[in-house]
């Protein structure tokens, strides 16, 4: 019998509250649709605005929430993109929330725009906190379009979401004399447990399970080593690490108690779980990252996680083919380490622009015999090295069953956009072809 996932249980509850919603509105502003009254049509529109967006919220909240099996079931990339269009969404809907009930109050009460707004904002109880609300997710919406999120450093993007949850809390007073809360107290009860139980899960799951493990595991930097002129190995001790479950390609975000580099940034496991230690692989790439080389051992660490779906959990094949761009190799690297104990055949194509860009080469070269180390700029000897970029050509020479084999592929989103289509040349089914988005 096949099971249901924690995403689509999460779909179906969706759709149950999509039914209550309709129910509810429908009972109170359905009629203003065809009423005749003037801006009838406006405000029963506006109120069911203001429904979808408080509802949007709520799963925006539950999408962040790092409940059990969401993340794994969904990967972090669709998740991301389901997050980032909600968000978008949520913008429209808070815009167009009280704009239609502006317009329809004040054809209802033969004002101008102007003065009804001025009403609604003097009379209506919690009206000024839901105005503030709305700049601050609007604000929040306008930082995520690509054109102002590329200029931003991650903090001040982060930053900026935190000022999220202040609007979810401003709105959530003026959601209290929503027409329906007051006129159906099923719908009151009901509203209220949602956000009850969404918030709940937000306490726990966010905030409360990484300082719960944190006091369990007490996450320490034991010692950081050098595997490139820009990327560092921080390994982690602590106690009862056995305990401490992720499957190799997963990742964590990761905030160091250290002053300055306290904000949680996401970072792929490098080694397969072994009870012994964790290790984080990092690239400095950012304002944050550059300043890694400042911890010392001893440093605690505070892990949220494990995140993502990048594994071969669930694949039951014997050959797998693993294609890694850069920095891409530290979730390939624990998932080899992983699949070789278990006497799988793999085969690695591991590519970087010169050779002082590889990272664990020794390390690689002995968990596979066949990795082929691909650099794109010829800068020394050739032996043991190929030259060029992956492509279908490549592939096909060094890979020549790659139709059989379960692909995995990590790096920059044009490489493994490029490789996939290659892949699907080849022959390569989709099902066969894995991989997530981490930028």
């Amino acid at each position: 019998m096949r099971l249901i996932t924690p995403a689509q249980w999460l779909g179906t509850a969706c759709v149950a509250h999509a039914v209550a919603i309709g129910t509810a509105w429908w009972h109170v502003s359905g009629g203003l649709l065809f009423s005749g009254q003037p801006g009838g049509r406006a405000v029963a529109l506006g109120r069911l605005a203001g429904l979808l967006v408080g509802s949007a919220v709520l799963l925006q909240l539950v999408l962040v929430s790092r409940l059990p099996g969401i993340e794994p079931s969904l990967g972090c990339d669709r998740l991301y993109r389901l997050h980032r269009r909600l968000g978008f969404a949520i913008g429209s809907l808070f815009l167009g929330h009280p704009a239609l009930l502006t317009f329809g109050y004040a054809r209802w009460h033969h004002l101008s725009l102007r003065g009804q707004f001025v009403e609604i904002a003097r009379d209506v109880p919690h009206a000024v906190p839901a105005i503030g609300a709305t700049l601050v997710i609007g604000t929040t919406v306008a930082l995520s379009t690509p054109i102002i999120r590329r200029r931003l450093s991650y903090e001040a993007w982060h930053a900026s979401h935190l000022g999220m949850y202040v609007a979810v809390g401003l709105a959530s007073l003026h959601q209290l004399n929503g027409a329906e809360l007051s006129s159906q107290p099923w719908w009151a009860r009901y509203w209220v447990a949602v956000h009850v139980l969404v918030v709940g899960c937000l306490v726990v799951f966010r905030a409360g399970r990484p300082i719960f493990r944190f006091a369990r595991h007490r996450f320490r930097i034991d010692k950081i080593v050098s595997e490139s002129d820009d990327v560092l190995s921080l390994y982690l001790t602590g106690r009862h690490l056995d305990r401490f479950a992720f499957r190799p390609g997963q990742y964590a975000n990761v905030a160091f108690l250290w002053k300055g580099l306290w904000a949680p940034h996401p970072f792929s496991f490098s080694a397969a779980p072994n009870g012994r230690f964790l290790r984080l692989s990092i690239k400095a790439v950012g304002d944050f990252t550059l300043r890694i080389h400042e911890l010392r051992p001893g440093a605690f660490v505070l892990l949220e996680g494990p995140l993502g779906a990048f594994t071969a959990a669930t694949s039951t094949h014997e050959k797998y083919l693993m294609v890694a761009g850069g920095i891409g190799i530290t979730p390939i690297r624990a998932l080899i380490e992983s699949l070789v104990d278990t006497h799988r055949d793999v085969v690695l194509l591991y590519a970087v622009k010169a050779v002082k860009d590889l990272v664990f080469a020794s390390e690689l070269r002995a968990l596979t015999a066949r990795c082929h180390l691909v650099l794109s700029r010829w800068d020394g000897p050739s032996d043991g090295y190929e030259q060029g970029r992956v492509d279908r050509l490549m592939l096909e020479r060094l890979v020549p069953d790659v139709r059989d084999r379960e692909v995995f592929i990590c790096g920059p989103p044009p490489m493994m956009m490029a490789v996939i289509m290659a892949l699907q040349t080849l022959g390569v089914r989709a099902s066969r072809i894995h991989y997530e988005r981490f930028a």
